[in-house]
C-alpha cells in the first residue's frame, strides 16, 4: 500500500521524480551524547604558544609576547605529546596542519567565543590559510581526542578538491568548535569542496557552534560531509549543532558535465555499498542553513545513507535556490531505518517550490518518519495535497506532518491540524473564578502576573478566558495582556483553535491556543498579528505552578514560559 501511494503521489507531483537526482553516491572523495559548546570560562592552559610575529621564539614558549614557535605544525613537530594545548596568537598563518597526537587542544585567539561576535580574519583573528593542495584540508585530524577552537580557516586551490577541516577515520572522539570557515572553493571541473569533512568513518565527532560559509565547487559543495559513500566503517555518535552555515553553492559546471548539488549537511557513509553502514547515534540540532544554491539539487540536510534513530531538531533552514525541482530542507536516500527519525521542531522557511521533507522515491521501506511539529512556513502546515496548506513546503508520502507549528519555532504551537478540544481555559486575579470582561471585551479583574520580558523585577500582567463549545467552529473569548516595562499591549480579537492536552504537571494540564490579536508597541499599533498562547494549569502558582507563555508575529514579542507570581490559571 506505501508503494502504491507513493506511485500516485509521483504523478500528482512529478517533480518528485527527479528527487532521484539529487544524491551524492559518485563524486565524492574517496580519500552521542551531546557535548555542550566550549567557552573561554573552561578552556585549558596552555602548554606550548605560537606566534607568527615572535622573531626570536623560545619553545615551548609562555605567553603570545614569549612564543616558542612561528607555525602552528613547527609546534607539532616539537613534537607535541598527548595532553599537550597549543595557544595559537592572532595573526596570518600559511600552513597545512597535520595533527597526529592524540588528546592535543589548539586553541586560536577566540577560542571559546562565539563565531556572531566575530569577524573573519580580522587582527584579533588566528588565521589560517591552507597552501594551495588538492585534497589536503587547512587542519587534518588524524589521531583521537583533538579539539581545534577558535580559529579563521580559508582554503583556495587551484585544482582538485578543497577541504577546511578534516577529520580521518582515525579521529575519533574530535571537537571542532567556534571556528569560522570561509572560502573554501575549487576552480576544477571535478572539484568538490566541503568546509569539514569526516572521512570515511571517525566517531563521536562534535562540530560545534562553527560558521560556515562561501564554499564554491563545480562539483557538490558542502558545509559538512560525512562521508564517504564506500565506506565500510561507519560513523556513529557524531553530534552537529550551532552551527551557521551559509552560501554554499555549486556553480555553472563546464559544457557536458551533469550539474551537481548544494549541501548544508550530507551523511552518506556506506551509501554505495549494497547493505550500507548502521550509522547510529547522528545528531544534528541548532543549526541555520541558508542561501544554498546550484543548477542542479540542493538538499539543506541529506540523510543519504543508513542513519538509525537520527535525531533533526531545532534547525532552521531558508533560500534553497536551484532551477530544478530538487529542493528538499531534510531528504531520506538510501536510508532504510528512516522511519526511526524524528525530524522536529524545525523552520522550513523554503518557498513553495521546496520541500520540508521528502522521502526519495526508491525508498520501499513501509511506515513513515516522525515530521511533527515542524513550521512548514505557513499556519496551515504543509502544501496539498498531502497538506492544507497553499503556500507551505511541499512533503512527500511516508512523513507523519500532524500535528505542525502554527508559527515559527521556537513558539509556534504544536496544533496544527488537530482538532480543537471542547473545554475552557482561563486565567487570572479571581483565583477560584474566571477573570471579569465587559460585554465590550474590556477586561475588569484585577489580572494575573509574570515577570516582564525587559525587567524581570517588573511585571506583566494578563487576564484571559478562551472556551471551545462542543457544536462550535472557532473557540471564543478574550485575552488582555500588558507588561508596562515593555511599552507592549495585547488583545485578542479572534480566536482559531483551543487544544488541551496532557502537560509536565499531568494529564488536561497543559493548553495552547491561536487566534488573531491587535499589539500596541513603542513603534504603533499593529493589527492582524498572529498570537499564541501556552499555558500548564500546574495548581498552586508558584516554584513548579501554573505557567504562561505568549507571542506575536510579525511583531516578535515574545514572553515565558513564566511561573505565575501570582494569579492562577484554571483548565476545565
Amino acid at each position: 500500500m506505501q508503494t502504491l501511494r507513493r506511485t500516485i503521489a509521483v504523478l500528482i507531483f512529478p517533480a518528485i521524480a527527479y528527487l532521484g537526482a539529487g544524491c551524492e553516491r559518485t563524486d565524492t572523495p574517496t580519500a552521542s551524547t551531546a557535548v555542550p559548546p566550549i567557552s573561554a570560562a573552561l578552556l585549558p592552559t596552555p602548554t606550548r604558544w605560537v606566534n607568527v610575529f615572535d622573531p626570536t621564539p623560545t619553545p615551548p614558549g609562555t605567553s603570545c609576547l614569549n612564543a616558542g614557535y612561528t607555525s602552528i605544525s613547527a609546534a607539532m613537530a616539537a613534537p607535541a605529546v598527548p595532553g599537550d594545548v597549543i595557544q595559537v596568537c592572532p595573526g596570518p598563518y600559511t600552513e597545512n596542519v597535520l595533527v597526529n597526537v592524540m588528546n592535543v587542544t589548539l586553541l586560536g585567539a577566540q577560542a571559546g567565543m562565539p563565531v556572531a561576535m566575530r569577524t573573519f580574519g580580522d587582527a584579533l583573528e588566528s588565521t589560517v590559510t591552507g597552501i594551495p593542495t588538492a585534497g589536503v584540508p587547512v587542519f587534518r585530524v588524524a589521531a583521537t581526542n583533538v579539539t581545534i577552537d577558535g580559529f579563521s580557516v580559508k582554503n583556495l586551490v587551484v585544482s582538485g578538491d578543497a577541504f577546511g577541516i578534516g577529520v580521518r577515520v582515525t579521529g575519533n572522539d574530535a571537537v571542532i568548535a567556534n571556528n569560522i570557515v570561509h572560502m573554501v572553493t575549487t576552480p576544477d571541473p571535478n572539484g568538490a569542496a566541503q568546509a569539514i569533512y569526516l572521512e570515511n568513518g571517525p566517531d563521536r565527532v562534535s562540530i560545534l557552534g562553527n560558521d560556515l560559509a562561501y564554499v564554491e565547487s563545480n562539483k557538490s559543495a558542502k558545509g559538512v560531509f560525512v562521508g564517504d559513500a564506500a565506506s565500510t566503517d561507519p560513523s556513529m555518535s557524531i553530534l552537529i549543532e550551532g552551527n551557521s552555515i551559509t552560501n554554499i553553492t555549486s556553480v555553472q559546471v563546464p559544457t557536458g558535465m551533469p550539474a551537481r548539488g548544494a549541501y548544508g549537511i550530507l551523511f552518506n557513509n556506506g551509501a554505495n555499498l549494497i547493505n550500507g553502514t548502521n550509522n547510529t547515534g547522528l545528531e544534528i540540532r541548532n543549526n541555520t542553513i541558508n542561501n544554498l544554491s546550484s543548477l542542479g539539487w540542493v538538499h539543506a540536510i541529506g540523510l543519504e545513507a543508513n542513519t538509525p534513530g537520527v535525531l533533526v531538531r531545532d534547525n532552521s533552514i531558508s533560500a534553497l535556490v536551484s532551477p530544478s525541482l530538487d529542493l528538499v530542507a531534510v531528504f531520506f536516500e538510501a536510508n532504510p531505518s528512516y522511519t526511526s527519525g524524528m525530524v522536529n521542531q524545525n523552520n522550513f522557511n523554503v518557498s513553495p517550490a521546496a520541500y520540508g521533507i521528502a522521502l526519495h522515491p526508491a525508498l520501499t521501506v513501509t511506515g513513515e518518519v516522525n515530521g511533527t511539529c515542524n513550521w512548514w512556513g505557513d499556519p496551515d502546515g504543509p502544501q496539498q495535497p498531502q497538506g492544507q496548506s497553499l503556500a507551505g513546503a511541499k512533503v512527500t508520502n511516508g512523513v507523519d506532518f500532524t500535528p505542525w507549528l502554527s508559527m515559527p519555532a521556537p513558539f509556534g504551537a504544536c496544533i496544527g491540524g488537530q482538532p480543537s478540544t471542547p473545554g475552557k481555559v482561563t486565567g487570572g486575579g479571581q483565583i477560584d473564578g474566571d477573570p471579569v470582561f465587559a460585554v465590550d471585551g474590556v477586561l475588569l479583574s484585577l489580572p494575573a502576573l509574570v515577570p516582564s520580558l525587559s525587567d524581570p523585577n517588573s511585571r506583566a500582567n494578563f487576564g484571559f478566558v478562551v472556551q471551545q463549545a462542543v457544536d462550535a467552529q472557532f473557540p471564543t473569548g478574550n485575552l488582555e495582556y500588558n507588561d508596562q516595562a515593555a511599552g507592549v499591549r495585547i488583545k485578542a480579537t479572534s480566536f482559531d483553535k483551543l487544544v488541551i492536552s496532557t502537560g509536565t504537571c499531568g494529564p488536561q494540564t497543559h493548553a495552547e491556543f491561536t487566534g488573531i490579536a491587535t499589539v500596541v508597541d513603542q513603534t504603533g499599533t499593529h493589527t492582524g498579528e498572529s498570537l499564541t498562547v501556552k499555558v500548564d494549569d500546574c495548581g498552586t502558582p508558584g516554584t513548579m505552578g501554573d505557567k504562561f507563555e505568549i507571542t506575536t508575529l510579525p511583531s516578535s514579542y515574545h514572553n515565558g514560559p513564566s511561573v505565575l507570581i501570582g494569579g492562577n490559571i484554571k483548565i476545565h
